[in-house]
């Protein structure tokens, strides 16, 4: 789990989860605020919500948690969000609980920047998870073309292909058995 309220430029894909105490008229002002928002930080409404001087409003997410029915904030988490479940059980009674309109902010809505959150009383933070990387593996490649480095080493440019001498012997013989294929035609019939 990631600190909640400290957002840092390590964190990675990172996200926190706030409850939101607004009505629909505020929750649809602050949506479209988000459908009109360009990438890149900046102040405003959004900002205030979480008591930053910017943010980058492409990265918060904001809706009324029955537009998931059917589907669960819980499940929106791990499948939409790539969190990984074992770090969400031990919220998921509160996570399920949850009614009304939420705020997904991810760690990357401040690029890369440290950030101190101080929501404003009316946005209560449930909590702050990061997404499981999976472990790599990176098993070395065996095949004699795949040793050494690439590097800066400057790739000499491919020799331009050139036809073998038979190749030209061919084709001037049988340009040769044309000219003398069609000489003959033309000697019977004349």
């Amino acid at each position: 789990m990631i600190d909640p309220l400290q957002v840092r430029p390590d964190e990675g894909n990172g996200l926190r989860l706030f409850a939101l105490d607004v009505d629909r008229d505020e929750r649809e002002r602050l949506q479209t605020i988000l459908n009109a928002a360009e990438p890149g930080l900046a102040a405003g409404r959004l900002a205030d919500l979480l008591g930053v001087q910017d943010v980058d409003a492409t990265r918060i997410e904001i809706f009324h948690t029955d537009d998931l029915s059917g589907f669960g904030l819980f499940n929106y988490l791990i499948k939409a969000n790539g969190l990984p479940e074992a770090a969400l059980e031990p919220d998921r009674a509160r996570i399920e609980a949850l009614e009304g309109t939420v705020m997904i902010l991810y760690s990357r809505a401040f690029h890369d920047r440290h950030e101190t959150l101080a929501p404003a009383a009316h946005v209560t933070l449930i909590g702050a998870w990061d997404e499981a990387l999976p472990e790599m593996e990176f098993t070395p490649l065996r095949s004699a073309s795949a040793k050494g480095a690439i590097g800066n080493a400057k790739a000499e440019p491919a020799p331009a292909p050139t036809l073998q001498r038979w190749f030209w012997a061919a084709v001037l013989f049988v340009a040769l058995a044309i000219a003398a294929l069609i000489a003959g035609l033309k000697g019977a019939s004349g």
